[in-house]
């Protein structure tokens, strides 16, 4: 994608240079913002008076001595410092757009304008810089922007403003400028930038693979923990179809995706017993090593016993890809992982696992009270949660047992809770609504049986009363997805493409939010991996639909 956009104009206080209200400590913050707004500092903004005059303006409208508001002003300014973060990027754009122009433009006074060049921004990296007491005009007067633009060259809709007043922005945007403005909802300005200059869609793609097997998940409250799961990095899987980017931990104990880092202690006793098992599965990436006796000691000693013995021929998925944790240290497999593992692996793996039918008949008879599938492989563990009942009938439907009658009570039970709208709240194990809505979707598409399809067409309008509510990153993800997936106009849910796009970050990748979590505390589990992946799919299907 080539951008259209010729040239950056950035604002300096509050954009390119931070300061510190606290230490102006002359003038009381209301005594400050009294000054700021007076006619005597547009003044001298435009020049028309020189600092000291304004200072003695200042100080009768004040009723102080014009020496402390001297200070005062003096103080402010030398609290400036660069926005670093900023800066960095601004060199990075100037580095991949070497004919892309930079300018400054700002409200301030020639003495104070002096004063900041000695702060350290890199000044020579921009074209010009228009300071309102050296121009004799101010923000947000518009012949100020007409001058820029002017002395820019460039036409005002390739120009990007940059700035931290929304009448500045107003008034650029009135030029035909494309305007940001710089507030508290939009921190990252780098990355809206970014999106702005470079294609989003080959950011994400080159953040997957950049950060390829380091997708762990992240569990809100617990920064100390690196989540290593098999579901998120089954779900990556299944929808960027590269196998290179995630890690797995299969059934029977084999591993997927080991950096050659994290393989060192392999010993060869390890490595002939299980060789034998190797042979059969595709072989590319495809390791062994013993972990846990150093990821499992917060919970206890590992037990790899926990994992591998999985019954049904080791075609049972665990969610842990290492020792569980926040729970249990022996922890069972289950539906959901399960599922989405049939679901996710690609047509040439399947011949390398269990038997689906094997699986599924283990599904179909672990029923609760109600004769609806359950969640865990465990007597111990009796939980019934309406996204997994989804998952394993969409496993029924895609090898074509959709038609089961032992699934019959599972379906109703899903067309229960979409018609009544019972995850609204989310449940024990899947933290907002957006979850089951993604899950049902995908089902609604797969499902070869119409029937079934005409029960869940209520997905549609669940979706849509879902449109514009304010939500994380990841549900927000999975919500494009699922309104992509049933054609909902994209009109309907522009805005919420345009909020997820802002939240883009500087790197590439979307920030972890979350979609599930830890059933024993509630902790919210998201993965940055995950997320982007589905900003890949959904930025496919807006370019494909362009």
């Amino acid at each position: 994608m080539v951008s259209k956009f010729k040239a950056l104009v950035f604002d300096l206080g509050g954009v390119l240079l931070k300061w510190d209200r606290y230490s102006v400590n002359a003038l009381s913050p209301e005594e400050f913002l009294t000054i700021m707004n007076s006619t005597t500092w547009h003044s001298l903004d435009r020049g028309d008076v020189t600092l000291k005059e304004a200072c003695k303006d200042f100080g009768d409208i004040l009723d102080a001595d014009p020496s402390v508001v001297e200070t005062a002003m003096d103080q402010a300014q030398l609290s400036l410092r660069p926005n670093i973060a900023l800066v960095q990027t601004i060199r990075n754009i100037k580095t991949s757009n070497p004919d892309l122009k930079l300018y400054v433009m700002s409200n301030i006074s020639r003495e104070h304008f002096e004063m900041a060049q000695s702060v350290d921004l890199p000044w020579s990296i921009f074209d010009k810089a228009f300071a309102s007491g050296v121009e004799g005009m101010r923000k947000p007067d518009l012949c100020f922007f007409q001058h820029v633009i002017k002395e820019s060259g460039v036409h005002p809709s390739e120009i990007i403003m940059i700035d931290d007043t929304a009448e500045n922005v107003c008034a650029a945007r009135s030029q035909g400028m494309h305007a940001i403005l710089v507030d508290k909802s939009l921190p990252n300005v780098g990355g809206t930038l970014l999106n702005l200059l470079q294609d989003p869609l080959q950011r994400a793609k080159l953040f997957l693979e950049d950060n390829a097997r380091n997708h762990h998940c992240v569990i809100e409250g617990h920064k100390e923990i690196i989540l290593k799961d098999n579901f998120a990095q089954l779900m990556i899987w299944e929808l960027s179809d590269d196998q290179d980017i995630i890690y797995l931990k299969w059934p029977d104990g084999k591993l997927h995706g080991i950096h050659p880092s994290e393989n060192g202690h392999l010993n060869g006793h390890l490595n002939g017993h299980l060789n034998g098992h190797l042979n059969g599965h595709p072989t590319v990436h495809l390791n062994v090593h013993l972990n846990g006796h150093s990821n499992g000691q917060a919970n206890g000693d590992f037990n790899d016993n926990a994992f591998v013995a999985s019954d049904v021929k080791n075609g049972l998925w665990n969610y842990f890809y290492e020792a569980p944790v926040l729970t249990t240290r022996e922890f069972p497999p289950d539906a959901d992982t399960t599922s989405t593992a049939y679901l996710s692996l690609p047509e040439r793996y399947l011949s390398t696992v269990p038997e689906v039918h094997l699986v599924l008949e283990k599904m179909a008879t672990n029923v609760d009270l109600d004769g609806i599938m359950q969640t865990y492989f465990d007597p111990t563990r009796p939980r019934t949660t309406p996204e997994v009942c989804c998952n394993i009938l969409r496993v029924f439907h895609k090898f074509g047992f959709g038609s089961d009658a032992r699934a019959k009570k599972t379906e109703d039970y899903v067309v229960s809770c979409l018609n009544n709208n019972a995850c609204l709240n989310g449940n024990r194990h899947y933290s907002t609504p957006e979850a089951f809505l993604y899950f049902v979707a995908r089902l609604y598409v797969e499902t070869r049986r119409e029937s079934l399809r005409k029960r869940l067409n209520a997905i549609k309008v669940q979706l849509q009363e879902r449109i514009n509510v304010p939500t994380n990153p990841l549900a927000l993800a999975l919500r494009l997805f699922a309104c992509q997936s049933v054609d909902i106009d994209s009109k309907l849910y522009k805005k919420d493409l345009e909020t997820f796009m802002s939240l883009q970050d500087e790197d590439g990748g979307w920030p972890a939010g979350h979609f599930c979590c830890i059933g024993r505390t509630g902790a919210r589990i998201g993965n940055r991996g995950l997320t982007t992946a589905l900003a890949v799919r959904v930025l496919q299907r807006e370019k494909r639909d362009s």
